[in-house]
């Protein structure tokens, strides 16, 4: 017998009415007519299990997922992240908007895994699980999140080198983001010309605030750059 539950899933249709009456609303897992949880097959596993993935995905205004992925921390989670990659291609989520526009946007989120005896459980947060977020709004806030532009970045910095660092900043209850700032990650070290192009990006960009509750709410925000 499977499981399935997401109880950010059944809040996000409590708060519906809520959030559309805002100017920035954040893309949601709620679609009505191909969200992203029922499609998620759950792997063949032997025995309990527990496994917790980090994800992004590029949502477009039609609410397309795409580019979607998850970060490999422990061995076998291969095997986990293929469901989910593999549900991204026929999901949709209801879109980001802007004063009532539909914009594309890059969307950070959790899925988790849970296998006891013969219950199978998934669920999906709409968060990445930065922790000083989580002691202020609890685990299954809406995280802020950034719309897409022209993505300056990608020209100036490597393609043929592997490299990751990540953008920190601060985005206010109405989406108003600042101080921002480059955090070292793994691989090459990146050049000046890289790290400007990356907080131009930043700039250049629109964010949609966190909401906790169904009210928008300030909180720091963090994206990987990287190739």
């Amino acid at each position: 017998m499977t499981a399935r539950t997401s109880r950010y899933t059944l809040i996000g249709y409590l708060l519906f009415s809520s959030l559309a009456a805002a100017e920035r609303v954040p893309a949601t897992f709620d679609h009505p007519e191909d969200p992203l949880l029922p499609r998620i097959e759950f792997p063949e596993l032997r025995g309990d299990a527990t496994a917790i993935l980090q994800c992004a995905s590029q949502v477009k205004a039609s609410g397309r997922m795409e580019e979607s992925g998850c970060y490999v921390k422990n061995a076998g989670d291969e095997v986990f992240i293929k469901a989910i990659v593999l549900a991204a291609k026929k999901a949709r989520m209801t879109p980001a908007r802007v004063n009532g526009k539909a914009i594309s946007v890059y969307v950070q989120f959790r899925v988790e895994f849970r296998k006891a005896g013969d219950e199978q459980t998934v669920r999906i947060l709409n968060n990445p699980g930065l922790q000083e977020n989580i002691e202020a709004y609890g685990d299954e806030h809406i995280a802020a999140q950034r719309g897409l532009t022209s993505e300056r970045w990608q020209k100036e910095c490597p393609k043929r080198v592997r490299f990751t660092v990540w953008a920190k900043a601060h985005v206010a209850a109405d989406g108003a983001q600042s101080n921002f700032s480059i955090l070292p990650g793994e691989g090459a070290a990146i050049t000046q010309r890289c790290s400007d192009a990356i907080l131009a990006t930043l700039n250049e960009s629109e964010f949609t605030p966190a909401y906790a509750d169904g009210e928008p709410v300030p909180s720091s925000f963090i994206e990987p750059f990287g190739s």
